[in-house]
């Protein structure tokens, strides 16, 4: 069996300073599941957008929202003046290991305006100084919907080069669920990273195939590439004296979401731990036939290389049945089917 490695889809800036990124848009599982612990989240201030991990601030110290005092914040043009700007967050952390924290500002930058004066397109932006130096590193442009630029920011080694990096979570609004995406950056190495779906997810996710035993009232979820099967209840089946009908539509029916939704409190993108190693959980819905018919959900968790890539670990099946979340199967992206 051939060996893969699947990177994470987005986008990778060399030489986060002034770089624009386009756009980004209670598991009960027994103890299989309990090496991934999320790091614990400070609670926001309130009226303060976005949510930053105190206890990942070894040695530092974090503030709430308000107006940037200082800042040399310059508009993309280069004209001198400064935009409207809002501060979202502050932190005090050493983020190259040379024992001095720097200062990160998270501002958000109303880049353009409609006639009545409200903005309709809106960036995020680090300013981050230390050494008698700044950095700008845009983390996120969008237009000015209902969602905040951010919802959390945590601090943590991601690639194991012993420095402290920038984990971002970036809320989407959509017609049927909430979403996020991710921005990662290393200061020390100056590269940032930000994730959105594309081809590269929804080319792994068309891997997977759903198929049915006549009579029963499994919907069996196979991927060849890893030897991969594992099998979901299809509750709706099962009270059916002849499910076939009910099967056979599920079958052909349902289908994998290539975005990250918030599905629930333990479902959502989040920075967790496994056996020490920081890891990103993806959660992707799984739909039977509808938006409003959610049957289970597929995580995939990535690791940050040496280059400050997401590479995809493994993968796990969560199965919705009874009301509970069960996992109903898992394997490893790069040494094949568990």
């Amino acid at each position: 069996m051939s060996l893969l490695i699947l990177t994470a889809c987005g986008n990778r800036n060399q030489s986060g300073t002034d770089g624009t990124l386009p756009e980004t848009g209670g598991i009960e599982t027994g103890t299989e599941m309990s090496d991934n612990v999320p790091p614990s989240e400070a609670a926001p201030e309130q009226g303060v957008p976005g949510n930053i991990d105190a206890d990942n601030i070894p040695g530092g110290s974090l503030d709430g929202g308000g107006t940037p005092d200082g800042s040399d914040l310059q508009e993309p043009g280069g004209n001198g003046s400064k935009p409207d700007h809002v501060l979202l967050q502050s932190a005090s952390i050493d983020l190259d290991n040379d024992g001095i924290n720097e200062q990160i500002e998270v501002v958000r930058i109303d880049m353009m305006q409609n006639e009545t004066g409200a903005a309709t397109l809106v960036e995020g932006r680090l300013l981050i100084s230390g050494g008698g130096a700044e950095r700008q590193v845009v983390f996120c442009t969008k237009e000015n919907d209902p969602s905040e630029l951010l919802n959390r920011i945590e601090f943590e080694d991601l690639d194991g080069d012993g420095a402290t990096d920038i984990f971002i979570v970036i809320p989407g609004y959509g017609a049927s669920f909430n979403y996020s995406n991710y921005f990662i950056y290393s200061y020390i190495k100056d590269i940032s990273h930000s994730f959105s779906s594309d081809n590269t997810l929804a080319d792994f996710i068309n891997s997977f195939e759903f198929s049915y035993t006549r009579g029963g009232s499994l919907l069996t979820v196979t991927n060849q590439t890893y030897g991969f099967s594992a099998d979901i209840l299809i509750e709706e089946a099962e009270e059916q004296e002849a499910p076939e009908e009910i099967m056979r539509q599920y079958a052909y029916g349902t289908w994998i979401d290539p975005v990250s939704v918030d599905i629930s409190e333990d479902s959502r993108l989040a920075l967790v731990k496994n056996r020490s190693a920081a890891e990103i959980k993806l959660p992707l819905p799984v739909f039977g036939m509808a938006t409003v018919n959610m049957i289970a959900e597929i995580d995939l968790f990535y690791r940050i290389d040496s280059n400050f890539e997401p590479v995809l670990k493994r993968c796990e099946i969560i199965d919705f049945a009874g009301g509970d979340k069960i996992k109903a199967g898992s394997f490893e992206v790069e040494t094949g089917g568990t």
